[in-house]
């Protein structure tokens, strides 16, 4: 199995294993070694995530990467909520 496949492999387990939820909102905070997301819809918390500070770097790394692929493919630019805000 190559890595590709091994990975499409770990995604579509995830999907059926694992709570799916939407967010349209989020707190991030930071303890003395861990980060931790609030996920939000509409303003009422749905899901913690606490995290290592290695995996925060790295998740909001690649994030970005993706949302990047998506705009130089696209020739869209995505809004961040403080834009959509006006702040």
């Amino acid at each position: 199995m190559s890595d590709l496949e091994h990975l499409q492999s770990l995604v579509e387990d995830a999907f059926l294993e694992a709570p799916l939820m939407y967010a349209n909102g989020f707190i991030n905070g930071l303890g003395a070694t861990d980060a931790y997301t609030v996920l939000q819809t509409n303003g009422r918390a749905v899901a913690v995530v606490n995290m290592s500070l290695p995996v925060a770097k790295t998740l909001g790394q690649g994030l970005l990467a993706m949302i990047a692929a998506y705009e130089e493919q696209t020739g869209d630019t995505v809004a961040t909520l403080d834009q959509i805000h006006g702040r």
